[in-house]
C-alpha cells in the first residue's frame, strides 16, 4: 500500500524532531534577581548580603543566565558560589535554602550555610567563585563569572 508508507516517512520524520529540536537539556536555568556588570565587574552591596543567609543572583550573557549565590558562614566570611556544580550542573536544578542548608535540587545534598568550608569529596558541592571585599561592596569580577557559562 502506498499510502502506509508515507505514513511510516512522516511517524519517522516526526520522532526525529522530537528527538534532536525537543531535549530536555536545552532547559534555561531559574532565574533571580539580575544582576549587571559594570567596568569589567560585579558589585553588590554588603548591606544586601550580610544576614546570614544565601542569595541567589542571575548575570546574563549573551541571552544565557550564569546563576550565583553568596553566603555568609559562621565566622561572617562571605563568599561567592555558581548555582551548580560539576556533578548535577547538566541538570540546571541548582539549589535551594532549607532552614539552615543550602540543598542540591537534584540530588538532596545538604551544606550547613554557616560552616566555614564545605566538603566537596562526595561529588556534588558549589563551585567556589573568586570575589572580595572592598569597602561596602563585594565584588566579582566579570571575567571570573563569565567562566561558568559552559555550566549553564
Amino acid at each position: 500500500m502506498p499510502g502506509s508508507s508515507t505514513k511510516v516517512l512522516l511517524s519517522c520524520v516526526f520522532m526525529s524532531y522530537i528527538l534532536v529540536f525537543q531535549p530536555g537539556c536545552g532547559k534555561l536555568p531559574a532565574e533571580h534577581k539580575i544582576i549587571k556588570s559594570e567596568k569589567g565587574e560585579i558589585r553588590i552591596d554588603l548591606s544586601e548580603i550580610r544576614d546570614g543567609r544565601a542569595h541567589f543572583f542571575t548575570y546574563k550573557k549573551s541571552g544565557k543566565r550564569i546563576n550565583f549565590l553568596v553566603r555568609r558562614d559562621g565566622k561572617d566570611n562571605l563568599s561567592a558560589y555558581f548555582d551548580a556544580c560539576f556533578t548535577c550542573y547538566k541538570y540546571k536544578k541548582g539549589y535551594r535554602v532549607e532552614g539552615t542548608d543550602l540543598v542540591c535540587n537534584e540530588c538532596n545534598l545538604r551544606f550547613r550555610l554557616a560552616d566555614e568550608r564545605w566538603d566537596n569529596s562526595k561529588g556534588c558541592s558549589p563551585i567556589l567563585i573568586k570575589s572580595k571585599i572592598d569597602k561596602d561592596s563585594l565584588i566579582i569580577k566579570t571575567d571570573d563569572i563569565e567562566k561558568g557559562g559552559k555550566i549553564f
